[in-house]
């Protein structure tokens, strides 16, 4: 099995990082544990689960098994969990309502369109729309509230950007998603998209490691 983990190693070298990178924000979420508000806690919960997610669906690739409908739950619980984490983020009643509304969407289209062989198009563009409402939510309430003397240091902050990075893929997937993640799509179309989407992960886990980090400055 580890001579099979080699060669998918060495075959698709950035996903594999990817996958490994994965394991960063839980090992700084617990150095830095003490550090954190509920909301970034919920946040480190949901970055065990996926990192836990990664290793089974890595496990499935190691035995030459179909792995993607690990990616879609994790596509689920991923945009549920954004979802929650911001709920609990905003104060305003108008705000919940509508995160409460965006949290059943999305928990139905992901539902509703979930693939178990295939990947799932509609929960996956859906999600980083999804995502671009988060942000621009939350940072019309920064800019409402002005109660955060040092943005740097604010932690939903460097969320906000992890999820702008995370959302960029979107354009491409809405013009050329059918074709590069369908079924008769040829291979290496496929694996440049996943190289891509690979290293906005490393990105983005890299910034949540960074949103565990800067907490222990807002807490001071």
């Amino acid at each position: 099995m580890w001579e099979r983990y080699m060669y998918l190693y060495s075959k698709y070298p950035i996903t594999a990082t990817s996958d490994i990178i994965t394991i960063f924000p839980v090992i700084v979420g617990i150095i830095f544990y003490k550090y954190l508000s509920k909301e970034i806690k919920t946040l480190f919960y949901f970055s065990v689960i996926h990192f836990i997610g990664d290793i089974y669906s890595t496990w499935l690739s190691v035995k030459w098994t179909n792995n993607l409908h690990i990616f879609n739950i994790l596509e689920i619980v991923e945009a549920s969990g954004m979802c929650f984490i911001f709920w609990m983020l905003f104060k305003q009643s108008t705000k919940k309502k509508l995160l409460l509304m965006l949290l059943i969407t999305v928990l139905s289209i992901g539902i509703f369109k979930f693939r178990a062989t295939e990947f799932a198009f509609i929960p996956y563009v859906f999600n980083r729309l999804c995502y671009m409402i988060l942000v621009f939510l939350y940072f019309h309430t920064l800019l409402s509230e002005t109660s955060v003397k040092n943005i740097l240091t604010h932690p939903p902050f460097w969320l906000c950007a992890t999820l702008t990075i995370y959302s960029t893929g979107s354009i491409i997937i809405f013009l050329f998603g059918e074709q590069i993640l369908s079924s008769t799509a040829p291979h290496e179309k496929f694996t440049l998209f996943y190289d891509f989407i690979s290293v906005i992960n490393i990105l983005c886990r890299t910034l949540i490691c960074v949103v565990f980090f800067v907490s222990k400055y807002e807490k001071n």
